[in-house]
C-alpha cells in the first residue's frame, strides 16, 4: 500500500480469511515426492485468495468513479489480514461486498478440491481516536521501500477475537460497521443475522459483545447436510428472520450507551 498519511483522522478497514481445519489436513496428509503433501493446497490458497478478492473488488467498483486501494497487512500462520481505507460509506459497503462474495465463493471453490473451509470476518477502526497507526523503519524494504505500518489498539483486537465466532464460508462482522450497513438505504440485499452476545476475551472490558453475519441471498454458503455439526450460524442465515436493519441500529446505540456510562470507553458512531 502506497505510504499513508498518519497524521490525519482516518477509518481503516480490516478483512480477515482464516484457513479452518488445516492443522488435521496436515496431520492426515502424506508426503509427495518428498515434500509435505499438503504444500499444493497451502500454496494455492496463499496465491488464488489475494486474486480472487482484486477481481470482487473490481467487479463491485465496476460504476464506481474509484477504487480504494486493498492490499495485505499481515500473513499469521493461516489466516490473511488485508486493509483498505474507504472514504465513504458507500466504499465501505462496496468493500464489504467484494469480501463477503470472495469468502463465499472461494470457500466452496477450495473445498472442492481439498477438506478445507475458510471463514471471514470484517471489520472497521478509527484512528487515532482508540487505535494508533505506527511505522517501524527497521521492517521496511531492505529495497528501500516505504517503512513496515503496524496497528495497535482495542478496535485491532477485536477483529481477531471476532473471527472464530463465524463458521465455514461466513463473514462476521463489527458492530461499528454493521450499523454503518444497517443505515444506508440501498444496502445491496445485505441481510443482518444477530447471534447474541459473547464476552470475547480483552474487549469492552469483560462485557459482552453483539455478533452479527451478513449474508446475501444470491450468494448463501454451502451447507453440506451430512456435517456431525449444526451450528447456530448455519440456523441463523438459512432458517431464521434476518434482524431488521432499524433493530440494529437501535441496538448497537443502546450497547455504545451503556458501554460509555458503565466503562467509560467513549464510543462514537463510526465515520468515513
Amino acid at each position: 500500500m502506497a505510504a499513508m498519511d498518519l497524521s490525519r483522522p482516518l477509518t481503516l478497514l480490516f478483512m480477515s480469511v482464516d484457513l479452518a481445519g488445516s492443522t488435521n489436513f496436515k496431520d492426515i496428509t502424506g508426503s509427495k515426492d518428498g515434500s509435505p503433501g499438503w504444500l499444493e493446497a497451502f500454496e494455492t490458497y496463499f496465491k488464488e485468495l489475494p486474486l480472487v478478492l482484486m477481481g470482487q473488488v473490481a467487479q463491485a467498483f465496476l460504476e464506481a468513479e474509484s477504487v480504494p486501494e486493498v492490499s495485505i497487512w499481515k500473513v499469521i500462520g493461516d489466516e490473511i489480514v488485508f486493509q483498505a481505507e474507504p472514504r465513504t460509506a458507500e466504499e465501505a459497503l462496496l468493500l464489504t461486498e467484494a469480501f463477503y462474495r470472495t469468502v463465499v465463493t472461494y470457500d466452496a471453490r477450495l473445498f472442492e478440491r481439498w477438506p478445507l473451509r475458510i471463514r471471514g470476518c470484517i471489520w472497521a477502526a478509527r484512528f487515532p481516536d482508540r487505535n494508533i497507526a505506527i511505522e517501524i523503519r527497521e521492517m521496511a524494504d531492505m529495497g528501500g521501500g516505504d517503512a513496515y505500518v503496524d496497528y495497535l489498539g482495542p478496535d485491532i483486537d477485536l477483529g481477531f477475537r471476532l473471527s472464530p465466532h463465524a463458521h465455514f464460508g461466513q463473514v462476521i462482522m463489527s458492530t461499528n460497521l454493521a450499523e454503518v450497513l444497517a443505515r444506508m438505504p440501498d444496502r445491496h440485499g445485505f441481510h443482518f443475522h444477530y447471534l447474541g452476545k459473547q464476552v470475547l476475551k480483552g474487549v469492552y472490558r469483560g462485557r459482552p459483545y453483539p455478533l452479527f453475519l451478513v449474508s446475501q441471498p444470491d450468494c448463501l454458503p454451502d451447507l453440506w447436510t451430512w456435517e456431525v455439526e449444526d451450528p447456530p450460524q448455519y440456523r441463523a442465515v438459512r432458517e431464521e428472520p434476518p434482524m431488521p436493519a432499524a433493530d440494529l441500529i437501535e441496538l448497537a446505540g443502546k450497547v455504545r450507551d451503556y458501554l460509555n456510562k458503565v466503562a467509560q470507553l467513549g464510543l462514537e458512531p463510526l465515520d468515513f
